[in-house]
């Protein structure tokens, strides 16, 4: 019986799957090849929901056979459509405490008979990938789900990368391997197989080191080391992020641990790379807040602060403008290159409607020579701030919808990109690079350095990397 078989004819069980060894792949066959009825498929984020829908339409089967989701929407969809028995105290969550509240709302109705019938009628198994994301709520969920239809999981501790704050993850001995049967676990690294052999069985060793809290070392490793200096090192990573961009034919990503850092090398790399953006970017969502919630002059600073957090020379443009406008007043019409930026703002400051921010802000994406490093968040401010001026509502109510639109439709990625380890994990790149690895832990660094399928360029400080095994070491 292949693995596919013993996973689709399994009641309880769960599945411990390096990166890359082909997690989606299984799933895949499992459901589309083996499955009887109807399928539940939950993940994690969108972009694993993409992979899995892809892998399965690679078997020329029918969405009918599956539901695929994350773990998130499945639950809100599930409690919203009977709030009165689920609980549910609000329909739009935003914060951790108001997602929580979601799960546990499922979960109530999970367990209640009438809606136990209705999930066995709905669907004769579920499947959870990457389970060492869930909190210890969604493993609530998923444990009342397992009660009813046969239920697998699977994951890799290695790869247990996300901040739950005050939330608690799942314990991987405690929650699995206590709860569910072990199936045996594919180990080939068919991410490497037709491109990079060599690199893939030399991350199955890395992985098994990691493991045992040994460093990683990258002497006579198939890896393109550069050595990070202890200060001024963003030269030498901007130099090689463009040469390796540029010669590629295929997709590039420069993973950094610390988001700020994205933002602050992508600036630097002429435009070739865009950074990966959180769906809820804190940048994002308080610049949008800011805007609506000034006036005059402010609110023109305001717009000049948000362009510049998304692409250069707007601080060399509009430094004394915006100084101006911080300071209450409005400059003096001014005549030249950047007249038609300053009427703009000028407009900005004299009107209340956000209707003229939406062509202060086009106009401040043509200046000449400027480089968008951030053209997601600013072209969904734009469409955010059009509809709340269409629809009379908040601004940050649209952002809210624009970014969850985002979310649901899935984001295609330009050629090089450049995002946190927490970004881009669960993706696969031609190319990746690694430009901080003693500055990860060791589930950030496996991460990373398991992104690229052709090559992989590592910047440390020497050639052996001790990473802690968490951040809270």
């Amino acid at each position: 019986m292949s693995d596919a078989a013993k996973l689709a004819s399994a009641a309880r069980a769960f599945v411990e799957a390096p990166a890359g060894c082909g997690k989606t792949h299984l799933i895949s066959e499992a459901v589309c090849g083996h499955g009887t009825r109807r399928e539940l498929v939950l993940t994690h984020t969108h972009a694993g929901v993409d992979a899995l829908r892809r892998k399965m339409q690679s078997f020329a089967q029918s969405s009918k056979g599956h539901v695929v989701d994350t773990l998130a929407s499945w639950a809100l969809r599930y409690a919203s459509a009977f709030p009165q028995t689920s609980g549910l105290r609000n329909p739009l969550p935003r914060t951790t405490d108001e997602w929580n509240s979601v799960y546990d709302a499922a979960r109530n109705l999970v367990i209640r008979q009438p809606l136990r019938d209705m999930l066995r009628a709905s669907y004769s198994g579920a499947y959870v990938d990457e389970y060492q994301d869930c909190t210890i709520q969604q493993h609530g969920l998923v444990m009342a789900i397992a009660d009813v239809i046969p239920t697998r999981v699977l994951g890799d501790p290695l790869q247990g990368i996300f901040d739950f704050g005050q939330n608690e993850p799942v314990d991987w001995d405690r929650d699995v391997r206590r709860r569910f049967l072990e199936l045996p676990s594919p180990a080939r690294p068919w991410r490497w197989e037709d491109k990079n052999p060599e690199l893939g069985r030399w991350l199955t060793s890395v992985r098994e080191e990691l493991l045992q809290g040994q460093p990683v070392n990258l002497r006579d490793a198939p890896v393109r080391w550069e050595r990070l200096p202890a200060a001024s090192h963003i030269v030498g990573q901007v130099s090689v992020c463009l040469e390796i961009g540029r010669q590629a034919t295929c997709t590039v990503v420069g993973i950094h641990g610390m988001p700020e850092q994205c933002h602050f090398v992508t600036r630097h790399l002429q435009g070739l790379y865009q950074c990966v953006e959180p769906i809820e970017s804190e940048d994002f969502f308080r610049s949008g807040a800011r805007i609506r919630a000034s006036q005059g002059p402010a609110r023109a600073a305001e717009v000049i602060d948000f362009a510049g957090k998304c692409m250069t020379r707007v601080g060399p443009v509009l430094r004394r403008a915006r100084d101006c406008y911080r300071s209450g007043s409005i400059p003096r019409t001014r005549q030249g290159e950047f007249s038609l930026v300053h009427d703009a703002l000028r407009h900005v400051a004299e009107e209340d409607s956000l209707s003229a921010v939406i062509p202060a802000l086009e106009r401040i994406r043509s200046i000449p020579q400027a480089i968008m490093f951030r053209r997601e968040l600013f072209d969904e401010m734009i469409r955010g701030l059009r509809a709340a001026v269409a629809g009379g509502g908040l601004l940050e109510d649209a952002l809210w919808e624009a970014r969850n639109r985002t979310r649901r439709a899935g984001r295609r990625f330009g050629r090089c990109v450049v995002g946190s380890t927490l970004l881009v994990k669960g993706l696969e790149f031609d190319h990746a690079i690694v430009l901080d690895a003693d500055g990860m832990d060791a589930t950030d660094l496996y991460v990373a350095l398991t992104r690229g399928s052709r090559s992989l360029t590592v910047f440390s400080r020497t050639r052996t990397i001790t990473p802690k095994w968490n951040k809270k070491d």
